[in-house]
């Protein structure tokens, strides 16, 4: 059987953004529907809609984790609190292992917080997907690693 991991890199190697390779990933355990998750999960892309923010694949495990363990009930601090340990858990292992969780460093684009209007982001066009562009971005392996992460952090609640 495809792990989630394998099945998330290959959904980005299709042209899914990093955000919706592991939301989708996870879409059965999830009970989603898998034209929704991928909608709800689109715009987390390229760090937030291409603006280079938090990595699409940490906003990724924040859905899978909001799913798991938030509440829509909002005087329920008590699941917030929880919520939010689970995110910043996942989010410290991920930076643990890779030195940020934020996509330009991760790419090792400018390290200076861009403006949206300065031209840095070359638009909202997303790169062609060519051999070059997998030779240079680690998303697929970041992809394959907020699995990882997200499968030992909570494997409990994925079973």
């Amino acid at each position: 059987m495809e792990s989630r991991k394998e099945k998330a890199m290959e959904l980005f190697k299709q042209g899914y953004n990093c955000s919706q390779s592991v939301v989708l990933a996870y879409a059965d355990v999830l009970g989603l529907d898998w034209d929704q998750a991928a909608k709800y999960s689109a715009s987390f892309g390229g760090g937030l809609g291409r603006l280079r923010h938090v990595c699409g694949t940490v906003s990724g495990m924040s859905i899978v984790a909001g799913l798991l363990t938030g509440s829509s009930d909002p005087k329920d601090v008590n699941k917030k609190k929880e919520n939010y340990e689970v995110v910043q858990k996942l989010a410290e292992e991920f930076e643990k292992r890779n030195g940020s969780i934020i996509c330009r460093e991760l790419l090792g684009l400018d390290r200076e917080k861009p403006s949206v209007g300065d031209g840095y982001l070359n638009g909202a066009a997303p790169e062609p997907r060519t051999e070059e562009y997998y030779r240079k971005r680690p998303c697929v392996s970041l992809v394959g690693e907020a699995c990882e992460i997200l499968e030992n952090t909570l494997h409990e609640l994925l079973e």
